[in-house]
């Protein structure tokens, strides 16, 4: 079992609700572990927060690639809100799969957070 290390961090200080806006989202992966391993991310939203800036697009996935004991991986995702964001905490699931050289998935981790839209601040908080 490879040990995989995840970070999300949001990159945006505001976004005010009632509005179509974007928050950047940066999803880092590292390991410990001597072997390498594919890495996907797959995105799981609530609505009204989307992947999409024109629809509804609740769920992705992204390719991070090789990730081996000196190659961290990151990719920056971007969220979308619209008129239907209200002041809340939307959760957001993100789910890593690490594929072994034989294709097998080697470990899946979930990680549910919130993001939190109000007047004065987003943020992303430790889920339940």
């Amino acid at each position: 079992m490879p040990d995989i290390e995840t970070t999300l961090t949001l990159n945006q200080d505001q976004v005010k609700p009632f509005t179509s806006r974007e928050i950047e989202v940066n999803l880092e992966v590292k390991t410990s572990a001597a072997e390498p391993y594919w890495v996907e991310g797959v995105f799981d939203l609530q609505s009204p927060i989307s992947l999409a800036p024109d629809k509804s697009l609740p769920s992705g996935k992204t390719v991070l690639g090789i990730l081996d004991k000196d190659n961290p991986r990151s990719k920056r995702i971007k969220l979308y809100t619209n008129s239907d964001t209200y002041p809340s905490r939307y959760k957001m699931k993100v789910t890593i799969y690490a594929y072994d050289r034989d294709g097998a998935i080697s470990e899946r981790r979930e990680y549910v957070k919130e993001i939190e839209v109000s007047e004065s601040n987003a943020q992303i908080l430790q889920g339940p």
